[in-house]
C-alpha cells in the first residue's frame, strides 16, 4: 500500500481550488478548505451542522489525549476559519436550516465519508495529480504548511494524538531529504 502525501506546494492547493469554482462545486470546496485550514478530521468535518458554523469565526472543539479519548473535563480547542472559509460558510448556509447538515448530499442526507472519498479520488484523477493523494491528504496538507509556518512539532504531535515526533514529522510528509529552501511564507491559511 502507498503512503498517503501530504500537498506540499501552493500551485497543487490552488488547482484543486479552481477546479472546485469552475464546477461551481463550493460545497466540495468549503470541504476542502476547512481541511487543509484546520486538519480536522473528515468524520467531525461531516458531523457538522449549519449551527455549529453560520455566523461565527471560529469552531470549537473537544480536546483529545493522545488515545483520542475527550478529556473529562471538557476542555475545549477553538479553530479559527480565515476570511474564505467565512465567506464560503456565509454563501452556503444563507438559506439553510440552521439543524441541518453542513455537507449535505445531493438527496439532502448528510454527506457520506465514502462519497467523499470517491469524489475526491475523482478530482485528483481528473487533475492528474499524484495518486498518492487522497481525502487523507488534506489534514496532513494541514500538517505540513502549519509546520512550516511555525516549527512546532509539539503541537501537531498533540494536535494529531501520535505517541511521538517522529510519528508526527512522518505523517506530516518531513523527511531527512527536507528540502529547507520550501517556501516559508506559506501560511496554513490556504
Amino acid at each position: 500500500m502507498s503512503k498517503t502525501l501530504p500537498i506540499k506546494d501552493l500551485a497543487t492547493i490552488n488547482k484543486i481550488k479552481d477546479y472546485y469554482i469552475k464546477e461551481q462545486n463550493y460545497r466540495d470546496l468549503l470541504l476542502f478548505l476547512l481541511a487543509i485550514n484546520t486538519g480536522l478530521k473528515l468524520n467531525f468535518l461531516l458531523g457538522l451542522n449549519v449551527n455549529d458554523v453560520k455566523r461565527k469565526n471560529s469552531i470549537e472543539i473537544p480536546y483529545e489525549v493522545g488515545n483520542g479519548n475527550a478529556t473529562p473535563n471538557n476542555i475545549k480547542k477553538e479553530i479559527f476559519f480565515n476570511n474564505e472559509v467565512k465567506q464560503l460558510i456565509k454563501n452556503l448556509t444563507q438559506n439553510s436550516n440552521a439543524a441541518e447538515p453542513l455537507f449535505k448530499s445531493k438527496r439532502g442526507t448528510r454527506l457520506e465519508r465514502t462519497t467523499v472519498f470517491r469524489n475526491f479520488k475523482r478530482v485528483c484523477k481528473t487533475l492528474m495529480l499524484d495518486d498518492k493523494i487522497s481525502i487523507l491528504s488534506l489534514r496532513k496538507t494541514f500538517g505540513f504548511h502549519y509546520y512550516l509556518k511555525t516549527k512546532d512539532l509539539m503541537f501537531l504531535q498533540n494536535f494529531f494524538n501520535q505517541s511521538s515526533i517522529s510519528s508526527t514529522i512522518n505523517f506530516i510528509g518531513i523527511n531527512k531529504d527536507f528540502d529547507s529552501s520550501c517556501n516559508l511564507t506559506l501560511a496554513v491559511n490556504l
